[in-house]
């Protein structure tokens, strides 16, 4: 390998962060190689063993005449990793890629007419031909390209995040995200594997990851990256950045020695050999203008094929094509021939921002659906209007509270799919749950009230437990430990520690009147403990939001931890009450292992039915989280005529252990007295029958209290309030 240093010491070391400089990254190829190594050593043994025999016997597979000898037809299949976003890319976008791609494979792109003189001669035609598969690895009808709804498509997990993988000796796997990479390689566009780093264990490396955007802008980052696939490196060498000041070569000997062009295209570039022009309009630069392959990397691509390293000699035979359904199929498959494919039944998918809504609201319903061209839509929703709807994209208003069923049907001449989800949206009624202050300690039923948001419907979710919680009562337990040791290597389950950050539970409350409510002050109890002992590597995050229109919005809110200010995020050792999980099933075995997490709240005439949301982002060290003893903690103001006419007194306030006393003036209706304490529990009910009259009352059962504050709710007819008493 030859290299040549263009500039002088100094200016190299300016250059030799090139990525971090550049707002894009076009490809981090080998960054993920070596993270893979990195994490696991073992693949690249097997891939050092196998590397070199890539760039042995430059033998061109031509016939005699100079005719194609063979063309190779890969099967490929796309996995679009989606949020529901814009990275849910559409297949019509994927088509279009897909023609473009075997373009750019047989030489026939509309620029390689623009190839400079200097290379005209050396074009390569890689007699490659890519086509969507048409069976997937069950055996059922596919368009090759399926839709996963994951988190993963946004944590940036090199290797990691690829969910999913068909049989790589049958399929070549493309997967779509919104996010390839971590932060610090900038905007990543995609990155490849080689044939030999996915040899033995690395199997579930292979294939090529691709940034969404780049599907729909269809810029050629693909046809990149399935060159990496097929065994290219990159023109400026096999490791290092363009542009970085060294020149270095790629072991292909009819392409030029260059240090690379990132986002430029100066044509007649010759800087590391005077008087030899580079070839900056190669697929495997960086520059802004390629539009080709020399004939020597066909070879390389070749030889490829036709090497184990990879299985690439096996999945372009005649009975492999078979299996994945494209042996027979048109070719070249273009977006005008698409349906060529024998037609799939659909598979039904939807989706709505208002999962959360108010009786009364509008929900606009999103379809989802995928797999095939769709002729039919017939939706149904419980108790809405309307109640069916034929639109692909309809809206609805649910006319009751409760949880609603959502059921859509797609269609087509080859069949139908269907999904259905009981509870889909939650339609809360229009009053609230309670009227503040009030506190839940979570006894009794007061769970019933909650809502569990589990996006992913995976294995951690929030879920009421007996014994787990702040003086071993009843609490919510986020579940996110799972025991995997019996879990087959490579299988989704055996993934599931190192694919769980990023995925977000969310555990909402009930609604609460706090229109009348005035220097609020919310807080929980919540346990946690960590699988790591680093502490750079708590990443995981506590966060919580309110809303006062059914969760159109969520704000979030500035969060202290037992009175320090923590900020919107808890996480780092604020979040740690618990130590070190031990990768066990973890749960707070006293009080000492739990903390409050608190924050102020500033009411309005608006807020009569406010909602709080506790989110919990995990990472992939997350252990299990508890939640417990929820207050809303202020001061009622006056919130009616009713009640001010009444003019409500309690006394002693404080009291040291004396019953507790009311005056007022009573309404026409009895008077309600329920006492709590700070936890929730009821110490003492009472009614009062006296009406239209001045009442003096001492409540029973109130006498002798243990030092604590305690919360009197008074209910008188439809109204109610609540006034904080202190037992000193």
């Amino acid at each position: 390998m030859k290299k040549l240093v263009l500039a002088t010491f100094g200016l190299l070391l300016t250059t030799l962060s090139t990525f971090a400089q550049h707002e894009v990254n076009p490809c981090a190829t080998y960054e993920a190689e070596q993270y893979l190594f990195e994490k696991f050593p073992e693949i690249k043994a097997e891939y050092d063993a196998r590397m070199e025999l890539l760039h042995n016997g430059m033998e061109v597979t031509t016939a005699v005449d100079g005719s194609k000898s063979v063309t190779y037809v890969i099967p490929i299949v796309f996995h679009v990793l989606h949020m529901y976003g814009s990275e849910n890319v559409s297949d019509a976008s994927v088509y279009s890629l897909v023609e473009e791609l075997n373009k750019d494979y047989t030489a026939t792109n509309s620029d390689i007419t623009a190839v400079i003189p200097e290379f005209q001669g050396i074009i390569g035609d890689a007699q490659v031909e890519f086509r969507l598969a048409a069976i997937d690895p069950f055996g059922n009808c596919t368009n090759g390209i399926e839709h996963i709804y994951t988190h993963e498509t946004a944590t940036g997990e090199n290797q990691i995040h690829k969910v999913g993988q068909w049989n790589r000796s049958r399929y070549f796997n493309v997967w779509v995200v919104d996010e390839p990479g971590a932060a610090s390689q900038g905007i990543l566009l995609g990155y490849a594997t080689f044939p030999s780093s996915t040899d033995g264990s690395g199997f579930w490396t292979d294939g090529v990851v691709l940034r969404s955007t780049t599907v729909t802008n269809n810029d050629r980052t693909l046809t990149h990256e399935a060159g990496h696939w097929l065994g290219l490196c990159h023109t400026f060498g096999c490791t290092g950045t363009a542009d970085d000041g060294i020149c270095d070569d790629d072991n292909v000997p009819d392409v030029p020695v260059t240090d690379g062009s990132f986002s430029t295209c100066n044509l007649a570039r010759d800087d590391c050999n005077p008087g030899t022009v580079e070839n900056v309009q190669n697929y495997m630069d960086y520059s802004s203008c390629t539009n080709m392959f020399s004939q020597d990397q066909v070879t390389i691509m070749h030889n490829t094929l036709n090497g184990i390293a990879g299985q690439r000699n096996i999945i372009w035979q005649d009975s492999i094509l078979a299996m994945s359904g494209v042996k027979d199929l048109v070719t070249p498959q273009t977006p005008s021939n698409q349906l060529s494919v024998p037609l799939c039944a659909p598979i039904a998918d939807f989706h709505t921002d208002d999962q959360i809504t108010c009786v009364g609201n509008t929900v606009a319903f999103k379809n989802a659906s995928y797999n095939a061209v769709i002729d039919n839509w017939a939706w149904e929703f419980q108790d809405a209007t309307p109640s069916t709807s034929t639109s692909i994209n309809p809206s609805v208003v649910f006319n009751s509270p409760g949880y609603k069923k959502v059921k859509l049907t797609v269609s087509n001449a080859a069949g139908s799919g269907v999904k259905e989800v009981a509870g889909y949206v939650y339609v809360s009624p229009n009053w609230a749950d309670f009227t503040g202050p009030t506190s839940l300690n979570l006894e009794g039923n007061q769970y019933y009230y909650f809502i569990v948001q589990n996006p992913e419907d995976n294995h951690g979710k929030f879920q009421i437990a007996d014994g787990v919680g702040y003086d071993h009562s009843r609490a919510f337990k986020l579940g996110e430990y799972k025991d995997i040791s019996n879990a087959d290597p490579y299988t989704d389950e055996w993934f599931y520690n190192m694919r769980l950050g990023g995925s977000i539970d969310d555990l909402i409350t009930p609604s609460f009147d706090l229109s009348t409510t005035q220097s609020i002050t919310v807080s929980f109890k919540y346990s946690y403990a960590t699988n790591t002992m680093d502490e750079a590597a708590i990443t995981e995050a506590l966060r919580v939001y309110s809303t006062r229109n059914c969760g159109s919005t969520w704000t979030p809110r500035i969060l202290s931890v037992d009175g320090t200010i923590a900020g919107t995020d808890v996480t780092g050792t604020d979040l740690v009450s618990g130590g070190f999980a031990g990768n066990a099933d973890y749960a707070p075995a006293n009080n000492s292992m739990w903390k409050t997490a608190s924050f102020t709240y500033t009411p309005n005439s608006t807020d009569t039915k406010t909602r709080f949301k506790i989110e919990f982002e995990a990472s992939d060290y997350s252990s299990n989280l508890y939640i417990d003893d929820i207050m809303v903690d202020g001061v009622l103001a006056v919130n009616s005529n009713t009640i001010s006419d009444m003019e409500f007194e309690v006394y002693p306030n404080p009291t040291k252990g004396e019953a507790i006393n009311v005056s007022y003036y009573a309404q026409n209706v009895a008077t309600e007295f329920i006492l709590r304490d700070i936890q929730g529990k009821i110490i003492a009910t009472e009614v009062v029958e006296q009406i239209n009259s001045k009442v003096n009352h001492t409540l029973q059962g109130t006498e002798n209290l243990p030092a604590a504050p305690y919360f009197l709710e008074v209910r008188t007819g439809e109204h109610s309030f609540t006034k904080k008493v202190i037992v000193l």
